[in-house]
């Protein structure tokens, strides 16, 4: 895995452990990390305002790598599609979904594996749908990463996103996105990774 993907990866972990608070300070890998509106766009000089701060300046870099959130369903699943679940055990013993993204092959293998979260008993399942059985509260979704396999029961009611790649030109006022961001020596920040929500 390359370092940018890795990064891109962090991004979106982040996004789903946390629900993606408004701002973040800066963090231990020297990124600023900043949820809110765009309120102006020239060029590559983006101004994002926080729901709970002032305004900030943003120069969205070259080889920034920008997603979008889109809405799908369960039935959009199918055999081969890499995913990322947060699932919560239940009383059953079996991994319950709480929330769904599909990732375009581009990312397929960021964060692969499975690992606890923050919360007791929810894990992370990042993995590829190795087969699908239909059953009338959901789905179970049987997945494989690298060193093992697991079982994710997706009910009909869980949030499914698919997770799209996009470019600045998608990019437009108004819009909520999260922003990864690197300081530059003049205090420049530098937008990496703009998650569109």
């Amino acid at each position: 895995m390359t370092n940018r993907r890795a990064m891109l990866w962090g991004s979106l972990l982040l996004v789903l452990q946390t629900g993606a608070v408004s701002v973040i300070a800066q963090q231990a890998d020297g990124n600023t990390r900043t949820r809110g509106v765009i309120e102006k766009l020239e060029g590559q000089s983006l101004t994002l305002k926080p729901a709970d701060g002032n305004a900030v300046a943003f120069h969205i870099a070259d080889d920034a790598v920008i997603t979008r959130n889109q809405p799908s369903t369960l039935a959009a699943i199918k055999p081969g599609d890499y995913i990322a679940s947060a699932a919560l055990k239940g009383d059953d013993g079996k991994l319950h979904s709480t929330e769904l993204r599909i990732f375009p092959q581009a990312l397929r293998g960021l964060g692969e594996g499975q690992r606890p979260m923050q919360e007791p008993g929810k894990t992370m399942t990042n993995a590829a749908v190795s087969q699908i059985v239909v059953a009338n509260d959901g789905n179970v979704l049987k997945v494989t990463f690298k060193g093992g396999t697991s079982e994710l029961v997706v009910g009909p009611n869980v949030p499914i996103i698919v997770v799209e790649i996009a470019s600045p030109a998608d990019l437009k006022v108004g819009m909520t996105v999260f922003v990864t961001a690197e300081k530059a020596p003049d205090g420049t920040l530098n937008a990496k990774r703009v998650l569109v929500q």
